[in-house]
């Protein structure tokens, strides 16, 4: 019998290369989420220290070169939140669509597995099979072939004396 073939293994080994890279994909964009927000994390850390230094700052005189700068601070960190926070947004929808991409291939990938295990166990009982009939014909050829001396001995009634 003819060596198992699989008609779609090529595209099986595809599937299963684009979805390696898709998890690849995927774990990168985990990284950017966490990425992005430790930097939110970060930017709001400066703000509460601002905030606490105003607070702080209350009942006493500040220069107006203190009060510009901090205030100038503090606005420059409240826009880079706004942009901290936009990336998290884009980094989790980016991971959103790699985890979407990658559910996809993994699906397309154990379907044709299935598939593929399918054809494998039925190509194994037609295997079986075909290996369980060779050995019937042999053991039919050989018992044919049977000298008739023998044959004759074991059609002879019972205690009957050649």
């Amino acid at each position: 019998m003819k060596r198992f073939e699989f008609s779609l293994e090529r595209l099986l080994r595809v599937k299963q290369q684009l979805e390696r890279l898709a998890e690849l994909e995927q774990q990168r964009a985990v990284q950017a989420v966490e990425q992005a927000r430790a930097a939110v994390e970060h930017i709001r850390t400066q703000l509460a220290r601002i905030a606490e230094s105003f607070t702080q700052a209350i009942g006493r005189t500040m220069t107006p070169q203190q009060w510009v700068c901090a205030a100038d601070m503090a606005e420059r960190l409240g826009h880079a939140l706004r942009t901290a926070e936009q990336e998290l947004t884009s980094a989790e929808q980016r991971l959103l669509t790699a985890a979407q991409e990658r559910a996809q291939l993994a699906t397309e990938v154990e379907a044709i597995a299935t598939l593929r295990r399918q054809h494998w166990e039925q190509w194994r009982r037609e295997a079986a099979k075909a290996d369980q009939q060779q050995l019937d014909e042999v053991s039919l050829r050989l018992w044919h072939r049977r000298p008739d001396d023998d044959t004759s001995a074991l059609r002879r009634p019972h205690g009957a004396v050649a």
